[in-house]
């Protein structure tokens, strides 16, 4: 069996987002850093383990790992209480970290839609989106190829819980919007929807 742990910068096991390092366990330990983006050094394993991960993190890495160690729990996407708020979009939307009924395609383990099994990179073509909806993934590689397979003029929206709800604040989880202008921010029902545009 092949373990990966994510970890911080003090050694301790850390969400996705916050993970400097991943330590891999297979009889010998293997340590990658992750510094520089996060899913796509993610390694081949039967089992992720972090802690306090948020719930599109999880989302997003069930749908390439069979199991999922959050804290002291193994987690399953499926059996994970409550939802997030709608975003009105028109055209193609890709969802990522969560599955909408008006998503073409789904990168997570949420059992709705087209799911893709993976996390990166993204198996489409360049600029085929018109909207892409990240929900909790706060990762530069997720962001970057976000912004790959979204068409210019359109639409990239991160959603987040806010920090009183076991989320993140505002100005951490915009450090991730790299190449995307940032249009508007909002609170709704606890969550923080921030709306870019893909200008170049």
């Amino acid at each position: 069996m092949k373990l990966a742990i994510l970890k911080d910068d003090k050694d301790s096991i850390a969400p996705l987002w916050r993970a400097i390092y991943i330590e891999t366990v297979d009889g010998t330990v293997e340590k990658v850093s992750a510094s520089m983006g996060r899913s796509s050094v993610l390694p081949d394993a039967d089992l992720i383990m972090g802690r306090d991960m948020l719930r599109g993190e999880i989302g997003l890495l069930s749908s390439a790992y069979p199991v999922i160690v959050n804290g002291d729990r193994i987690v399953r996407f499926d059996q994970m209480a409550g939802k997030f708020p709608e975003i009105a979009v028109k055209g193609k939307t890709l969802g990522v970290g969560w599955c909408a009924e008006n998503h073409v395609a789904c990168l997570s383990g949420s059992g709705l839609g087209d799911l893709i099994h993976g996390v990166h990179p993204f198996p489409f073509r360049d600029e085929v989106f018109d909207n892409v909806i990240a929900y909790e993934i706060l990762d530069y590689d997720v962001v970057r190829e976000s912004h790959r397979v979204t068409r210019r003029g359109g639409r990239f929206f991160l959603v987040f819980r806010d920090k009183l709800f076991g989320g993140v604040k505002p100005s951490e989880a915009l450090k991730f919007l790299v190449k995307f202008n940032v249009v508007s921010l909002a609170l709704k029902d606890g969550f923080w929807i921030v709306e870019s545009k893909k200008i170049r």
